[in-house]
């Protein structure tokens, strides 16, 4: 991915993580193709280890309560390269109930 194109990703993603989109910009973001994650990953795998148990909880849990969250965060593609990215996730909803959750990442700069 070059660094003056800038796609934006999408990803959704199920209560537990597991994803159930992924987008061609997310595609181009990450390293990843559709077919390898859909059904197999979980997005906890796109960021740093530091955040597992601390960012990625308070995340979902404001995006949950509160309709949204965002903010620039690092995170890590398929070949282990480091970027910061704007996340901006939603809940999923399907007949008034959450069903997972929706992720947009805009590109901000390599690391």
């Amino acid at each position: 991915m070059s660094e003056n194109k800038f796609p934006v990703s999408g990803i959704a993603c199920d209560l537990q993580g597991t994803i159930t989109e992924f987008g061609k910009g997310a595609e181009e973001l990450f390293g990843y193709t559709r077919d390898e994650l859909v059904g197999k990953g979980n997005v906890g795998m796109f960021h740093i280890e530091a955040n597992l148990q601390t960012l990625v909880p308070l995340l979902l849990k404001t995006a949950s309560e509160k309709g949204e969250w965002e903010d620039v965060v690092e995170l890590v593609r398929k070949d282990g390269s480091h970027f910061k990215g704007r996340l901006n996730v939603k809940p999923l909803m399907q007949d008034n109930q959450q069903i997972g959750f929706m992720g947009k990442t805009e590109f901000v700069e390599n690391i």
